[in-house]
């Protein structure tokens, strides 16, 4: 009975994920062109109704929903591909992602968030160096940028780059975010998210109703850092750590879900 229950689950997400993408990418686009600020209050109100559908209770920790009107470095745990749902659940103001560049390419949703993405090919440092130049232009043009500093690495068979080692909670997090904040003098707003790859899985494309956990963490000022590689070392740590940290209590929360 459970497993049947799972199916018709799953048809219903994927039917009403279907149906919402294909109503509010063409609302989304009309809107990419009048207001950048429109669009994501609309993406803010679209997040909430997905995490709705897919019967997804959620617990928010600090400050919510983030609508300071400056601009700030976003960055949070990657183990899903719904996290981009959850940050954007959070936050109203306007921001951009940074993405990798393949999703540009990926048909009408490609074409829809390509305003809204700073693409970067992660493999080569020509394209890594112009992303970092578009998150600072747009990062004092008021946008804000969010991040996922593990860079999307789950799989303990692959070789990752700038050996970084694989952590089953939490990957070790690359410079970029961090250098970005010392360089662009913005603050960096550390979020952890609990159990959204409970909600759906990477691996078998499978969603379960259930609960997220979030903690949005106080704003970092990079002004206590150095410019150098210690510094950039230093912010990144102290970023991990606050995350890490918060996402290893998880396991003593369990039971109140």
């Amino acid at each position: 009975m459970r497993v049947l229950f799972l199916y018709v689950w799953n048809f219903w997400c994927y039917f009403s994920m279907s149906v919402v993408f294909i109503i509010s990418a063409i609302i989304g686009l009309l809107l990419s062109f009048f207001s950048d600020k429109l669009f994501s209050y609309f993406v803010f109100f679209l997040a909430k109704l997905i995490v709705f559908l897919l019967g997804v209770k959620t617990k928010i920790y600090g400050d919510y929903p983030l609508e300071d009107n400056d601009s700030y470095i976003y960055i949070a745990n990657h183990s899903s591909y719904l996290d981009p749902v959850f940050t954007t659940y959070l936050i109203k103001n306007k921001h951009k992602y940074l993405g990798k560049a393949e999703i540009l390419n990926w048909p009408i949703f490609g074409f829809v968030v390509r305003k809204y993405t700073i693409a970067v090919k992660r493999e080569l440092k020509q394209s890594r160096a112009k992303s970092m130049d578009l998150m600072k232009e747009n990062l004092q043009n008021g946008f804000s940028v969010i991040l996922y500093p593990e860079g999307g690495w789950k799989d303990e068979n692959q070789l990752h780059p700038y050996d970084i080692k694989p952590n089953k909670i939490l990957n070790q997090f690359r410079n970029g975010a961090f250098r970005l904040a010392i360089k662009s003098k913005k603050k960096i707003v550390p979020i952890s998210m609990s159990n959204v790859h409970e909600i759906h899985s990477s691996n078998t494309m499978m969603f379960r109703p259930g609960k997220v956990i979030i903690k949005i963490h106080d704003p970092i000022d990079p002004k206590e850092f150095k410019s150098d590689d210690e510094g950039i070392n230093a912010l990144n740590k102290k970023c991990y750590s606050i995350i890490y940290n918060d996402l290893i209590k998880y396991d003593n929360r369990k039971e109140k879900i």
